[in-house]
């Protein structure tokens, strides 16, 4: 299932901000960047982005199932998220490894 609008950040206008104002933590099966909420938007929960290139996973079919999995991630643990935004940048062993490791990997990112 997919993020909630509210939880969503459009990388269409945020990106460049993202960038150069976040902070980037990198970790074993995902990248985050990390941003403060600008203050003409402040909201009460966090608002997440997935990116993901044909780098990293040429097949369509790939990126798709890569983006569901960080989706699902996601949303088990997005009730401890602090209210900030955040870029989530997936790497390929994502298909390959099993969720509980990719689980731990994402909230290790989180508390950092």
């Amino acid at each position: 299932m997919a993020l909630t609008r509210a939880h969503r950040l459009s990388l269409r206008f945020e990106r460049d901000r993202l960038n150069k104002d976040g902070k980037t933590i990198f970790g074993k099966f995902f990248t985050l960047v990390v941003a403060d909420t600008p203050e003409d938007n402040k909201s009460q929960s966090p608002r997440l982005a997935i990116l993901l290139s044909k780098k990293t996973a040429p097949r369509a079919t790939d990126r798709n199932r890569i983006k569901r999995i960080t989706s699902s991630l996601l949303e088990d643990i997005l009730s401890s998220v602090p209210s900030k935004d955040y870029l989530i940048i997936p790497k390929k062993q994502v298909l390959t490894e099993d969720n509980q490791s990719l689980s731990e990997d994402l909230k290790n990112l989180f508390l950092k």
